[in-house]
């Protein structure tokens, strides 16, 4: 094969070597532009990053309760009756229990909450058998029960003497005297030290020493509650150690009277305040106050506690509570943008409206985000609304398909619209499959429409006959145990560093009551579901996508059998979550056992099943009018019931 030679014409060189010369040149240029784009990219990253932190600090996660089926037992039948006997012992009290008695004036729904709640026999969750109350002359009294062999279910109790007081509060004469207070009450952070609030505004940090023991308690440290003159409640407390120091967090109840701008501003002439105080020691032995910090908001709360490490608090109520003051770190005034209203439980996070072609939904975004940092996608089937690579505001599947040329949104402002052109004609119940957080607004002449259609299921009239063929939905047939609470309440984990709520969770389920499971954890609370009650607990390691609230257990049909007992007083259940209680104000003690063991071999009749455990109920008469119970506790072997003269103590299972 032969090969041709090539020449090359001095012009072409020439113009090779110009071209190499301004291509030098362009390189610098565009490494100039590329350095300044890159520089540009860097700063919108690093503002939106500031951005993304910001709206992180204000947004609560949205989470759900998820019950854990293992535990749900859908064939429960009933409680059985049970007639048996439980072993009891009365002691009568030297000193009648000291009743805070509400204010005549100044008197509210707050006030009635607090007074409503407090339990006066204090349980030892690190002895099971030891419980205390405060007498009228403010002494703190222990009784302990022993487990011996012999009568009574090998039950003794030790009587209450003068030797048996392990504290008094200080100058109780002149301020028990005093018309608006609350009841003394007290609480063990740890296994030797125990906290007392005078009902007033002082508290007190005790060395208890070892409890199992006679040992009198001595004052570590006492100081005056921020709201100075104001009557206070302990709520929880717990401490920690942080490396070489102790920490002690306590949480303490009052209600503030509001008056000019606050009341208007709150909607209410009282809030209730929540004090968060948090105590050092570097020593074990000189304590001080660290830290003070205050939450409010203006109706009562149903359950708060403190995570054991200090980190944050718990709560359930109908609306949330909002931290207004901290001594270390200042709280931002600005209102956040929630997932969930403050305000209101129900508020929507977007509004929608209709006709038969066409949906638009309003949203209002976060402050700080602009339209480069918003992203809407809008699909055949699905929707969109995030800050870009980061927070979902809306997201899931359509109700049915749209057309995406001709939908679109814009921004004004702070407010996006967002269009939706459908495919087919026909109203939606629903933008996205699944999303109940945002509420149709609709026109006065689609109400009308929509209330002509149903005119004929609706009456005027009652149901006198409502046992006639063909009868729509019968109301009659509904107890008060099924009523739901319209307000609902609202699971609120609220960070003490960000002062932000992290989680929240939407209930419409009832709360109960709250119980100390164990005594390193805090305080389980129990909702109803459906007619159970399930049981929940904080958990030890919060993550921002998980719900902070785990299913520990549930209690057969009690949601249903405590809707029914109007006189209720107090309800609790034992730490293994067998037995729960409910005590009226002077009459009966209700027991439901989940599970009892059957000595006798025992068949279902429908399916032959050989049953080993029953659930039983027992009814106990105490007949203590005029005397009124104010306290119980009940532990996995024993019950204490205490009215204002007198403790009994009924042995629900031998000590093993």
């Amino acid at each position: 094969m032969g090969f041709t030679e090539l020449s090359i014409s001095p012009g072409l060189v020439f113009a090779q070597k110009q071209f190499h010369k301004g291509g030098e040149g362009n390189e610098k240029e565009v490494d100039m532009k590329k350095k300044k784009k890159m520089k540009e990219e860097k700063e919108d990253q690093t503002r939106e990053a500031t951005t993304r932190e910001s709206y992180h600090n204000k947004m609560a996660s949205l989470v759900d309760l998820r019950p854990k089926r293992e535990f749900i037992n859908p064939n429960f039948d009933h409680y059985q009756l049970s007639l048996d006997k439980i072993p009891k012992r009365e002691i009568p009290l030297d000193k009648n229990v000291d009743v805070a008695k509400p204010p005549e004036m100044s008197f509210s729904s707050h006030h009635a909450k607090l007074y409503s709640v407090h339990n006066h026999l204090i349980p030892d969750p690190w002895d099971p058998l030891t419980v205390y109350y405060c007498d009228k002359e403010w002494n703190i009294w222990k009784i302990s029960v022993t487990s011996t062999t012999g009568a009574l279910g090998g039950m003794q109790l030790s009587k209450p003497e003068l030797r048996d007081s392990v504290f008094q509060v200080p100058d109780a004469a002149n301020l028990r005297l005093k018309p608006a207070r609350f009841n003394v009450s007290f609480g063990f952070p740890g296994e030797s030290l125990a906290l007392v609030v005078n009902g007033i505004d002082t508290f007190y940090l005790l060395d208890s020493q070892d409890r199992r023991s006679q040992n009198k308690w001595k004052v570590l440290l006492s100081g005056a509650l921020p709201m100075s003159g104001q009557a206070h409640q302990l709520v929880d407390c717990a401490q920690w150690k942080d490396g070489e120091n102790d920490r002690v967090e306590l949480l303490v109840a009052a209600v503030e009277e509001l008056e000019g701008e606050m009341k208007e501003m709150h909607g209410s002439p009282f809030i209730t305040t929540l004090c968060w105080l948090t105590l050092l020691s570097v020593d074990g032995k000189a304590w001080s106050i660290e830290r003070t910090r205050r939450l409010e908001s203006s109706r009562p709360f149903d359950y708060a506690c403190l995570e054991r490490n200090g980190s944050g608090i718990h709560m359930i109520s109908p609306k949330v509570y909002k931290m207004t003051e901290d001594s270390v770190k200042p709280v931002e005034n600005s209102e956040p943008w929630e997932m969930v209203g403050d305000e209101d439980p129900g508020s929507p996070l977007y509004t929608w409206n209709q006709t038969a072609g066409e949906v638009t939904v309003h949203l209002t975004i976060p402050e700080g985000i602009t339209k480069s940092n918003l992203s809407v996608s809008i699909s055949g089937s699905r929707l969109e609304v995030s800050v870009k690579n980061d927070i979902d505001m809306i997201k899931g599947d359509l109700n049915a398909r749209v057309d995406v040329d001709s939908s679109t949104w814009t921004l004004d402002g702070r407010r996006l619209e967002i269009s939706l052109q459908k495919v087919e004609e026909e109203m939606w119940p629903t933008v996205v499959v699944g999303d109940s957080r945002g509420e149709l607004v609709m026109t006065p002449e689609q109400v009308e429409a929509i209330h002509a259609r149903l005119a004929h299921l609706t009456s005027e009239h009652w149901n006198a006959n409502p046992d006639k063929d063909n009868k729509p939905y019968n109301s009659q047939m509904l107890e008060d145990c099924d009523a739901i609470d319209e307000d609902g309440v609202i699971l609120t984990r609220i960070d003490g560093e960000t002062h932000r709520a992290t989680h929240k969770a939407m209930a419409s389920n009832q709360f109960l009551f709250s119980v100390r499971i164990k005594p390193e954890t805090p305080l389980a609370f129990c909702l109803r579901h459906d007619v159970d009650g399930f049981i929940w607990q904080a958990t030890e390691e919060v993550k921002p996508e998980n719900c902070p609230w785990e299913h520990v257990g549930v209690l057969n049909a009690f949601g249903y059998v405590m809707a029914s007992k109007q006189q209720r007083r107090f309800c609790s259940c034992s730490e293994d979550m067998s037995t729960a209680v409910i005590a009226d104000a002077q009459r009966h003690v209700y027991i439901y056992r989940q599970k009892v063991k059957v000595l006798s071999p025992v068949r279902n009749r429908k399916t032959g099943v050989q049953i080993n455990s029953v659930a039983k109920q027992q009814v106990l008469s105490l007949d203590c009018s005029p005397d009124t119970v104010v306290g119980m506790q009940i532990t996995n072997t024993k019950l204490f019931i205490l009215t204002e003269q007198r403790l009994l103590v009924y042995a629900l299972e031998a000590e093993e």
